[in-house]
Parts: structure tokens; C-alpha cells; sequence
């Protein structure tokens, strides 16, 4: 049996890379190369594809570092884990942001680049993937999470698109919005965050407030879509 692979990586020479190595496979075939922009818009070609390697995280990008996670989205709308297996790679491997986005997600397999640059730790990933931990790695700071308000029931990944689709972070900075407008955002935004609110340090505002204050939205902002340095 041949397995259909699709790669999906920003970075030219890694993706081609992947490709080439995979191309020597006999039981493997690549039907397709993909930058990110083009995997979001690829939509029902997924239904050829048995196995999606995806790149977690660009860090060129100035809005979301981790474009990875509206690709996984993508496939998952289409496709059941049955049908198509999600492998994420990422040099952000211990990132809180990215775990927690890909469980999210609903990504299959979690790995650090450096354990798939071996050809044949990459080929038996594809082929055999019993052999591998399933499922992306719980956060490992839950207290770092609770200080930005994020909990069981917020959803990253959904707060992030709407925040960058509707440029809420910049709101905060133009004078010429009123507290009622901004106020009316933060409500709109954290309807779909579903944020707790949350002081600087940590703490519980004293007062009674239902929705988080546009510096801990761009506080949540800045840990969900930028990629951090990652640990040796």
C-alpha cells in the first residue's frame, strides 16, 4: 500500500527537503508541497492526501507565528483522524502557545524538528505511526495559562482569528476610540475567548468585571501568537 503525503512548510529549503526525502520511498508518494497560505485554501484536494506533515510555526510572520494551526483546522473540518493523520513538526516544541493551539486543533502527532531529520525516523512516522506517542503534549506551566485568564474553556485558537481579523490589539493604542467602543470590542472578543479576567501579576481584579482589560487581551495576544525562545 502507497501513502499519499502532502508537506506544508513556509521555509523553502524544508520543505523541499522533506520532499526529496520522502520521494525516495517506494511506499511513499508526495502529491503536494505546500506553503501555509496555499494549504488553507486547498480545501477538498485533502481528500487525496492519507498523511499532512505540517510546520507548526513561521516566525516571519507579523500577525500569527503559528499559520500551522489554521492548516490543521482546515484539514480536520474535512477530513476524520481516520482519513487523513496530522503530523505537526515545530522547533517550538516546548512553547505552552503552540500545545496548547494544536490539541485545540486537534492535531494527531507532536514532534521537534530534530527527531524527524533522520530519513528513517521520518519514514516510519509515516508508516507506522503505533510506533510514536499520539496526541499533542499537555502545557507544561498551567499557572502561566491561569495568570493570562486562560482556562478549560477558552478557545485560543478562535479568539486569536477573530482578534486578528478584526485588529482588536491595535484598537487599544488609537486615542480616537472611545472607552464605549473599546469596551463594546472587549465584550464582542472575549464572547468568542471566553477569557477570565486578570490582573498583570496574576491576580483577580478587585472589582467586579466580566471581561478582560485590553492590556491583558494584548497580553494574551503576544503569548498566543508569537513563538517564544525554546529550552535546550
Amino acid at each position: 500500500m502507497v501513502i499519499r503525503v502532502a508537506v506544508v512548510d513556509d521555509d523553502d529549503v524544508s520543505r523541499r527537503g522533506l520532499v526529496e526525502l520522502l520521494g525516495e520511498q517506494p511506499d511513499v508518494h508526495v502529491v503536494a508541497a505546500l506553503t501555509h497560505l496555499e494549504a488553507v485554501t486547498w480545501t477538498q484536494r485533502w481528500d487525496v492526501v492519507d498523511v499532512a506533515i505540517v510546520d507548526a510555526c513561521d516566525e516571519r510572520r507579523s500577525d500569527d507565528q503559528f499559520p500551522g494551526v489554521s492548516v490543521v483546522e482546515g484539514i480536520r473540518a474535512r477530513r476524520s483522524r481516520d482519513e487523513t493523520r496530522v503530523i505537526v513538526r515545530t522547533g517550538q516544541f516546548f512553547d505552552d502557545a503552540v500545545r496548547r493551539r494544536m490539541r485545540e486543533a486537534d492535531a494527531d502527532y507532536f514532534f521537534h524538528r530534530s527527531e524527524l531529520q533522520d530519513v528513517s525516523a521520518l519514514r516510519a512516522v509515516v508508516l507506522h505511526p503505533e510506533r510514536f506517542r499520539s496526541g499533542v503534549p499537555d502545557v507544561a506551566d498551567p499557572s502561566g495559562m491561569l495568570r493570562l485568564g486562560v482556562g478549560r474553556t477558552t478557545r485560543v485558537n478562535q479568539a486569536v482569528a477573530a482578534a486578528v481579523e478584526g485588529g482588536l490589539v491595535e484598537a487599544v493604542s488609537d486615542r480616537s476610540t472611545g472607552s464605549r467602543s473599546l469596551a463594546r470590542r472587549r465584550h464582542s472578543f472575549n464572547q468568542t475567548a471566553r477569557l477570565c479576567p486578570m490582573n498583570s501579576d496574576g491576580t483577580v481584579p478587585d472589582r467586579n468585571q466580566t471581561d478582560p482589560s485590553m492590556p491583558q487581551i494584548a497580553r494574551f495576544l503576544q503569548w498566543a501568537t508569537r513563538t517564544k525562545t525554546a529550552r535546550p
